[in-house]
């Protein structure tokens, strides 16, 4: 029987990456979950970007749904140019792969957890992911 693990959002290493301005913190990473992903960005600064613009619809690349999470402060999603303003506790779902999204920081220290997955697949780190860990200088992990 494996033993569980563990951690704050604090105690878990984190980096710029260059689609946002806040933190991006790879939890999936951090544990080595291997079914689905899971990552989490903190925003310094009211005004900050969180999430960048962006959709899952090149076949040639993940079809992640993804479900936001407003752990903490407050964001403004822009889905399919529809504005919503999320506060702590907020759930926002881009189930459809084409659907556009992003988000801001309408507070100082938002904290926004991303958690995707495509359907009917068995879940595989992304070349995006590699590349994000790369340029914070971490090993993926699993390799």
């Amino acid at each position: 029987m494996s033993q569980p693990t563990h951690s704050t959002l604090s105690g878990i290493p984190g980096g710029r990456v260059s689609y946002s301005d806040s933190t991006w913190q790879p939890i999936r990473n951090h544990f080595g979950i291997t079914a689905f992903g899971i990552n989490a960005y903190t925003a310094a600064r009211a005004g900050d970007s969180i999430i960048g613009d962006h959709d899952h619809a090149d076949p040639s690349v993940e079809q992640h749904q993804e479900l936001y999470f407003v752990h903490a402060g407050a964001a403004r999603f822009v889905v399919d140019g529809l504005e919503v303003d999320a506060p702590a506790g907020t759930f926002v779902n881009a189930h459809d792969v084409t659907t556009r999204r992003s988000a801001t920081a309408l507070t100082d220290s938002t904290i926004v957890l991303v958690i995707g997955a495509e359907v009917g697949a068995p879940f595989e780190i992304t070349t995006a992911e590699r590349e994000d860990l790369a340029s914070v200088g971490f090993a993926t992990n699993p390799a």
